[in-house]
C-alpha cells in the first residue's frame, strides 16, 4: 500500500480548512448520532468498526417519499438514517478506512474523523483507502467527492473487484478520477485475505445480487481479537453457494442485509426482482445459531419502507425478542 506521506500536503491544507470551519462555525455539519454500542473489553482497543450508516441506497428519509417512516424521519432527525457504510479505524496507527463510498460520504467522513480525533490526526484528514462492495448507487457514488471539482485527492487507494475496476475505468465520470490520478484502483480477489494494517485484514467473497455493472462483495473483517461479517446486499441466502448459518458461526459479529422486513412493504412492486432476503426469513433461518451462541447479528441496509423501523412496532420487538438487533448509526465494535 502506498504511504500517506505523499499526500500530506493536500491533507494538511484540507485539515486546516476543516479545523478553521469548526472554530468559526462550531455547530455546522454536526449530526446527532442515534446510539453508540461499544462492546468494551479489557484494555484499549486497536481496531474499531464504526457504523456510519444503515439505510438502503436511497437513505431515510427517502427522496420524494412521504410514507410513515419518511415523514417521521423528516419531523424528528433521530429517526433519519444515512446510507450503509462502515469506518474501519486503526487507533494504533491513527488511520481509518471507509467501506463503501455513499452519497452521504460528507457527513460520514465527519463521523469517522470525530471518532479518530481530528485534533490528534496529524493532518491526515482523508481515509487511508476506500473499499467498495459493488456498483449500485448507494455504495460507490461518493467517490465523486474525491474528484478534481471537489477535494481533488491524490492517488487515494480504492480497493475493489476486477469487474468493479473495469466499470470505473470504462465509464465517466469515474474514469476521470483514474485519469487525473485522484484515485488509484487496487484489485482484490475472492477469498484471499489482504492486510490494511498489521492489526486489520479483510477477506472479500462474492455474493449473488443484481450485478448489472459489477459483481458484489461481502467481507470478513478481522482484528486481533474478533471477526466481523459484513453483507449489506445479497439476492437471497438460498442463492449463495455458502451457508450463512455456518458463516455466522465463524465470526463474532455479523452485519447482514435487512433491506425488507416482509414482502408486504412495497405494494405494486415485485420484490423478487429487487432481491434481498426478508428479515422474517433470516430470523427463522438463523434463530437456532443465535440461540446456540453464534455471532451477534445486526440487520443493516434498511429500506425506508422497512416495517422494523417503527420503534413501537411489533416487528422491531420481534427482532429483539429473537436475540437480533437493528444496526444504528454510531455503533462501534471492537476487533
Amino acid at each position: 500500500m502506498r504511504k500517506m506521506e505523499r499526500r500530506d500536503f493536500l491533507y494538511t491544507l484540507s485539515g486546516s480548512l476543516v479545523a478553521f470551519s469548526f472554530l468559526i462555525f462550531p455547530n455546522s455539519g454536526k449530526r446527532k448520532i442515534h446510539s453508540v454500542n461499544a462492546e468494551k473489553e479489557e484494555g484499549e482497543p486497536e481496531i474499531v468498526v464504526k457504523v456510519l450508516g444503515t439505510a438502503q441506497d436511497g437513505g431515510l428519509p427517502h427522496f420524494a417519499c412521504f410514507c410513515r417512516n419518511c415523514l417521521r424521519a423528516r419531523k424528528e432527525s433521530q429517526f433519519s438514517r444515512l446510507i450503509s457504510s462502515l469506518a474501519l479505524i486503526d487507533l494504533k496507527e491513527r488511520i481509518f478506512f471507509m467501506l463503501d463510498a455513499t452519497p452521504d460520504i460528507r457527513h460520514q467522513l465527519d463521523i469517522a474523523l470525530e471518532r479518530l480525533g481530528v485534533e490528534k490526526a496529524r493532518s491526515k484528514y482523508l481515509p487511508q483507502a476506500v473499499i467498495l462492495t459493488h456498483a449500485h448507487i448507494g455504495h460507490y457514488t461518493g467517490l465523486i467527492f474525491f474528484s478534481y471539482e471537489a477535494i481533488s485527492s491524490s492517488d487515494l487507494p480504492v480497493y475493489c473487484s476486477k469487474r468493479m475496476k473495469n466499470f470505473l475505468v470504462n465509464n465517466g465520470p469515474w474514469n476521470q478520477l483514474v485519469r487525473l490520478k485522484n484515485i488509484s484502483i487496487q484489485t482484490i480477489s475472492y477469498d484471499q485475505k489482504f492486510s490494511l494494517t498489521p492489526q486489520l485484514s479483510l477477506t472479500p467473497f462474492q455474493v449473488p445480487h443484481r450485478d448489472e455493472y459489477s459483481d458484489t462483495l461481502g467481507f470478513t473483517i478481522s482484528g486481533r481479537r474478533k471477526k466481523l461479517l459484513y453483507i449489506p446486499d445479497i439476492q437471497s441466502w438460498k442463492a449463495w453457494k455458502k451457508s450463512i448459518v455456518e458463516e455466522v458461526k465463524n465470526v463474532d459479529i455479523a452485519l447482514i442485509d435487512g433491506t425488507f422486513y416482509s414482502p408486504e412493504e412495497l405494494p405494486g412492486r415485485d420484490l423478487s426482482q429487487i432481491g434481498h432476503p426478508f428479515i422474517k426469513s433470516s430470523l427463522e433461518l438463523l434463530r437456532k445459531a443465535v440461540r446456540e451462541g453464534a455471532a451477534k447479528i445486526y440487520f443493516t441496509h434498511l429500506n425506508h419502507s422497512n416495517l422494523a423501523l417503527n420503534p413501537e412496532g411489533k416487528e422491531q420487538k420481534e427482532i429483539k425478542n429473537e436475540g437480533f438487533e437493528l444496526a444504528s448509526e454510531g455503533m462501534e465494535f471492537y476487533l
